[in-house]
């Protein structure tokens, strides 16, 4: 599970040497952040294109549009 928290500077500190006493939390920084490669993008987008075709032929159900947003 991801959380994301808002933590006001003053206590910022305190509260991530806490979490960082926990075994069971990785804490990922901005640095931690990679940009896709092209490849992964390009393979991304032929995934996509294949479950689009797959739908196109009645083989696979895709979600609906609405599904989608109510699940964020």
């Amino acid at each position: 599970m991801k959380v994301t928290l808002d933590i006001n500077d003053n206590k910022a500190a305190a509260f991530l040497n806490f979490v960082k006493s926990l075994d069971f939390i990785h804490i990922q920084t901005q640095d931690d952040y990679q940009e896709p490669t092209k490849k992964e993008i390009l393979e991304s987008i032929n995934q996509g294109m294949k479950e689009v075709q797959l739908h196109k032929e009645g083989k696979k159900e895709l979600q609906s549009a609405k599904d989608f947003l109510n699940e964020l």
